[in-house]
């Protein structure tokens, strides 16, 4: 059990380290309750695995990949459960043998009306970057929104400098061809 001087420690790690972490599981899972819900257990497997952390990286690089894995965890339990319900959008909806109507998708695409001019290629961006695959968003996501060092990604992600480079490289140019026509528009 830990003493209370640990949990002094710990306490204060939360508070230089919540905002950062909520950031990153919220960008990588897009959802706001999941991300609180995931930043939670993030800290409490931190808290329980405390007296194993070595320091062999700063702390936040390791909270970082205690919460990368628990979002890739999660995402991976959602992506199955939705493959588990799936139906198409062009089916009716039916309430029993006969009785049906078809089904109204809203559309969230966006519409020039909502943006205003100042953030609308940063939500064009973050749509984009959502639907990356997660080993891409994991790197946009960690080095250019928390501007973490390539070092530190391939800590946090468990995997080499290069690897986080040639990701990081093949996100980027995903992300400029889906942009493309929207930023010749701009112009």
């Amino acid at each position: 059990m830990a003493d209370s001087n640990s949990g002094d420690e710990f306490h204060q790690i939360i508070e230089e380290n919540y905002q950062r972490v909520y950031g990153v599981i919220y960008r990588l899972i897009q959802d706001q309750q999941e991300a609180e819900d995931l930043t939670q257990d993030t800290f409490v497997n931190a808290y329980r695995a405390w007296g194993q952390f070595r320091g062999d990286s700063q702390v936040y690089t390791w909270l970082y990949r205690i919460a990368v894995n628990l979002t890739k965890n999660r995402l991976e339990r959602r992506t199955r459960r939705q493959q588990a319900h799936s139906f198409s959008l062009d089916e009716p909806i039916r309430y029993g043998e006969e009785d049906s109507e078809p089904r109204e998708v809203e559309d969230w695409s966006g519409s020039p009306e909502l943006l205003t001019a100042g953030h609308e290629l940063g939500e064009a961006v973050s749509v984009q970057i959502s639907k990356l695959r997660l080993d891409y968003k994991e790197v946009v996501v960690l080095r250019d929104y928390e501007q973490l060092s390539y070092q530190e990604i391939a800590a946090v992600l468990g995997c080499s400098v290069q690897a986080v480079k040639s990701r990081l490289f093949r996100a980027r140019s995903i992300l400029r061809e889906r942009l493309e026509s929207y930023l010749e528009g701009m112009v």
